[in-house]
This record gives C-alpha cells, sequence and structure tokens, in this order.
C-alpha cells in the first residue's frame, strides 16, 4: 500500500513538472497579433529615447547609429530590426517589452513612416 502511495505521489510530481510555458498567459499584456496603427513621432519616437537615443547611446554625436530622429532610425532600420526584434540584443540593458518590440515591429512592417 505504501508503495501505490509513493508511487502515486512520485507520477504526480512527474506529470507536474511537464508544465509548457505560454507566452500569453505568462506576459497577458503582450501583443501577439497587433493591428494597431503606430505613428513615429506620438509612438516610435518615445520609445526610441527611452530605450535607444538617448545620453551617450545613439544619439548625434555619440554611438553611431544615431536614432534620436526619423531619418537615422528609418536608414538603419534594418539593424533595428535585427538587434532590437529579431536577436534582442538590444538595447544593452536587455530587451524591450514585448509590447513595445511589438509596436516598433508593427510599424516596421507597415511601412516606418514618418507619420
Amino acid at each position: 500500500m505504501k508503495s501505490k502511495i509513493a508511487g502515486l505521489i512520485i507520477l504526480g510530481a512527474m506529470l507536474s513538472s511537464c508544465y509548457k510555458d505560454n507566452e500569453e498567459e505568462l506576459y497577458p499584456n503582450s501583443v501577439v497579433n497587433d493591428t494597431a496603427t503606430y505613428f513615429y513621432t506620438a509612438d516610435i519616437k518615445p520609445l526610441m529615447t527611452s530605450n535607444c537615443a538617448y545620453g551617450s547611446c545613439h544619439v548625434s554625436g555619440a554611438q553611431a547609429p544615431d536614432l534620436s530622429n526619423y531619418n537615422g532610425l528609418k536608414a538603419n532600420i534594418g539593424s533595428v530590426k535585427n538587434r532590437a526584434i529579431d536577436l534582442k540584443t538590444m538595447p544593452t540593458g536587455g530587451p524591450m517589452s514585448p509590447v513595445n518590440i511589438s509596436k516598433l515591429n508593427k510599424w516596421i512592417a507597415d511601412g516606418a513612416l514618418n507619420n
């Protein structure tokens, strides 16, 4: 009898360790199917200012590329997408939030317009 109870406890422990993380459950505020329209001035410039273009990082006269304005960002959009969205190696302090990554990705996918 004791061996059956011990077996059930072990089985229960093993089954509970088979949990599969689900991004939507772990990050309820992340936007997976983002259908919003994002604007450079209202949405993307503040995102860049708080994550990339500040202090001695990615501003005019500092570390290249300059991402503090639309023209600099647009000229380097491929690199920004690669480093901030795909590889998540930027910003150096850690990746942006899933919501900000989604915003930037959607803005780029929509043509990275200066709107």
